[in-house]
């Protein structure tokens, strides 16, 4: 509350100082301090002093000029109105000291102020910091040594400086100081700039604290949670406008890969501040605050420089959190593919042990049959008997073949290879069998198409594997189309057809060994998986595209080897 200083002094309301007790003066200090002890702005503690002394005063005006950070505030309170008027003023140069920046507000009063502090400094004195200007030159006070006045400048010290604010007061008629004037009056210096400091001080472990809570909670919450990034992100951009120095008119938002994440009540602002998100040296997005309403400016716009500090570490902090949670994708995944790696490589083990163990008995199975065949006068149902075992027998040495092919027991031999003269011939080949299931064949083939190093027989094998596996998937009829082109320095070989297609949920095991979706008689699960096989030792890629119901296209993407000589050729060979 503000002081209200008794009106029956003894030497009456005309004396400055006079009249006043020890309570009197301990409670104005009392006020200046609590003033202070919330820690707020600074802008905000000057007014309510400049009251306080109006009242203890009853003067005309009083005004505060107050440098803090190489700012200006400026803090006013005249008689009647209950209100402080404020305004603020960017200290001019950077190298000007306190007093030649608000020289322009009153040069005759400062060039005083300066004179005199420079001729104590010159005398070996500690300068002065209470100037009082007579009201007219060669006057004096009844009963008193000292002229009467209508203004006073007192200077604030502070720690670091001798010279941190100026106090003006301003009386509507003559007042007279006794001899405890000075001294009172430098107390009170004293006594606001201790304030203001101590309220600096405060201020700034309160946004300190503010600002490591907000960077503690969302470290926190990347750290103990394991929530989506979506979650994550919306939570962070919540607990930015608490951090800031207006919370109650601030808001949020984290902008990542284009998605915003929003605080309640965020509104486009021009008084807002931001921060990019930079992952992995690439802007993938920006951390921005915003006020909705216009307040002083400070170190940026309406935002304190210690706020720019925390925006940036909390980009900093996203950004790393992003990059973290990729980096645990991506391990995932390469796990994934190093137990897949470690199965196919036990399945191949296991494949080529039994081809092998099964390809001496086959071989003797038909070389039995064969024999068979030549005996002279074999009935016409042993022929047909002796024909079914040499096919079903065929078709068991084609199953070995295939299971030595995906366990690479068979070495490639390369040479050049016509891709497009491959496509024409497997269509060929399935001509009649298409025809008969009412698929209709388009080939696209790139005319100059360029050859590849490759084993010649295994890429036909690719060819025909997906080919049946396409009319396997058109039993009511439909159209199956062949392409080939050059991409790069890779050839591209698609087969695409318009068949029921492939479940979204099964299309991570189609190159499985044994997977199938077709009766147990009807395929071994081997088809896709050799292609695999064959694929990856020409150290090519496939890729599988299918929506259910819409069909499926399968590409094949081999390197291209060109300008390879014949002793290159032959050692491949």
């Amino acid at each position: 509350m503000v002081s209200r200083p008794d009106t029956t002094a003894r030497h009456g309301p005309a004396d400055l100082i006079s009249g006043r007790s020890h309570r009197d003066y301990r409670r104005v200090f009392d006020e200046i301090f609590s003033s202070s002890g919330e820690g707020r702005m600074t802008l905000d503690v000057l007014k309510e002093i400049s009251a306080i002394l109006l009242a203890f005063f009853r003067c005309h005006a009083a005004e505060i000029v107050y440098e803090e950070k190489r700012k200006l505030w400026h803090a006013k309170t005249l008689a009647g109105r209950p209100r402080a008027t404020s305004g603020w003023k960017e200290k001019v140069g950077r190298g000007s000291d306190f007093l030649d920046a608000v020289e322009t507000a009153a040069p005759e009063i400062i060039a005083r102020l300066k004179s005199r502090v420079r001729s104590e400094k010159r005398r070996g004195r500690s300068p002065r910091r209470l100037f009082m200007f007579p009201a007219s030159r060669g006057t004096r006070a009844r009963g008193s040594g000292q002229p009467p006045v209508r203004q006073i400048f007192i200077m604030i010290p502070a720690a670091a400086r001798s010279v941190s604010g100026v106090l003006a007061l301003c009386f509507a008629r003559d007042r007279t100081a006794d001899e405890a004037a000075p001294e009172f009056l430098d107390r009170l210096a004293a006594v606001i700039g201790r304030s203001l400091s101590h309220n600096l001080s405060r201020f700034e472990l309160r946004e300190r604290v503010k600002e490591l809570t907000c960077m503690y909670n969302i470290a926190n919450l990347a750290v103990t949670s394991h929530q989506h990034t979506d979650q994550f992100l919306q939570q962070a951009a919540e607990l930015l406008p608490p951090a800031y120095l207006y919370p109650e008119i601030a808001s949020a938002r984290i902008v990542l890969d284009g998605k915003s994440y929003m605080s309640p009540g965020f509104a486009e602002s021009p008084r807002s501040q931001s921060a990019d998100v930079l992952v992995g040296g690439l802007k993938r997005g920006a951390v921005e605050v915003a006020y909705r309403e216009p307040r002083p400016e400070l170190d940026e716009g309406p935002f304190l420089a210690e706020e720019r500090r925390l925006l940036d570490s909390v980009a900093r902090e996203i950004a790393i959190i992003i990059e973290r949670r990729q980096a645990e994708v991506e391990q995932n995944r390469l796990q994934d593919q190093l137990r897949h790696a470690d199965r196919l490589a036990t399945i191949g083990k296991l494949a080529a042990g039994v081809a092998h163990e099964l390809n001496e008995p086959l071989t003797g199975v038909l070389g039995f049959a064969e024999l068979l065949k030549d005996l002279p006068g074999l009935p016409a149902q042993a022929s047909s008997d002796l024909a079914r075992i040499e096919s079903a027998a065929l078709h068991a040495r084609e199953v070995v073949r295939k299971l030595l092919l995906f366990a690479r027991q068979i070495s490639p031999k390369q040479s050049r290879v016509a891709v497009n003269r491959l496509v024409q011939e497997v269509v060929a080949f399935f001509k009649a069998r298409l025809s008969q299931q009412g698929i209709e064949v388009q080939t696209r083939l790139e005319g100059a198409l360029p050859e590849i190093l490759a084993d010649e027989s295994q890429i036909r094998q690719i060819l025909m594997n997906l080919t049946i596996n396409a009319i396997h998937a058109m039993d009511d009829g439909g159209v199956l189309t062949i392409a080939t082109q050059t991409r790069g320095k890779e050839i591209v070989l698609s087969v695409r057809d318009s068949g029921k297609g492939i479940p979204e949920d099964i299309q991570d095991k189609i190159f499985l060994p044994f997977f199938t979706t077709k009766d147990v008689d009807l395929g071994t699960g081997l088809g896709l998986a050799v292609v695999h096989g064959i694929v990856k030792s020409h150290h090519g890629r496939i890729k599988v595209a299918s929506e259910e119901g819409c069909g499926a296209e399968f590409k094949v993407y081999l390197p291209l080897k060109q300008n390879v000589t014949a002793s290159e050729l032959g050692r491949s060979a």
